[in-house]
């Protein structure tokens, strides 16, 4: 918490309303958070998210996006960078991934669902040894739009990440009292 709270440019007073949104968080995002941003580059390979304080500063002053649809959203964007094995690839320990385009449209969006809909509508384009995260020109035009709602297909494939990363909770949940429960079974 104490880097999410710099990361956020976080006062004393705002200390209880970032526990709170990371707590909303299911915790295999919030591990998978932790591991990114304990990744250093030296022991483990890691990315480097260029504009990242800037945006979820700009995201906790959005009232349309806040810090909870932030991370849920970076989780998306980071898994996707995980999943396709960016890290791997780079010849470097660590990749530098911008997030700018990012940042001025989370300063600007005024609808949750046309900004939780941005990992499906983005890409990735490698300039000069780093990775620049695009929203569509399109998607960034919804940025105002109140009645917008996403392709079913597209919203379906981010419905489909989300439902599978809080499927992995509960297992990881079930896991553990197994676990428990022939423990105590075996000390009993």
């Amino acid at each position: 918490l104490a880097r999410l709270a710099c990361l956020t440019r976080a006062k004393r007073e705002d200390l209880p309303a970032i526990k709170a949104e990371w707590a909303r968080l299911g915790r295999n995002d919030r591990e998978f958070l932790i591991r990114h941003f304990l990744d250093d580059g030296l022991r483990k390979p890691a990315f480097v998210l260029t504009f990242l304080p800037a945006f979820l500063h700009s995201a906790t002053s959005n009232l349309a996006v806040g810090l909870y649809r932030a991370l849920v959203v970076l989780v998306e964007l980071m898994e996707t960078l995980t999943s396709n094995g960016y890290l791997e690839r780079s010849r470097s320990q660590t990749l530098e991934v911008s997030l700018q385009d990012l940042v001025e449209f989370t300063h600007v969006v005024e609808n949750p669902r046309v900004f939780m809909a941005v990992p499906g509508h983005c890409s990735l384009a490698s300039k000069l040894g780093r990775l620049d995260v695009i929203l569509s020109a399109k998607h960034k035009e919804r940025s105002a739009d109140m009645h917008w709602s996403d392709d079913p297909t597209q919203e379906m494939r981010v419905l489909m990440r989300r439902v599978e990363r809080r499927v992995s909770l509960v297992s990881a949940e079930l896991e553990k009292l197994d676990f428990l429960q022939r423990r105590g079974s075996i000390m009993g």
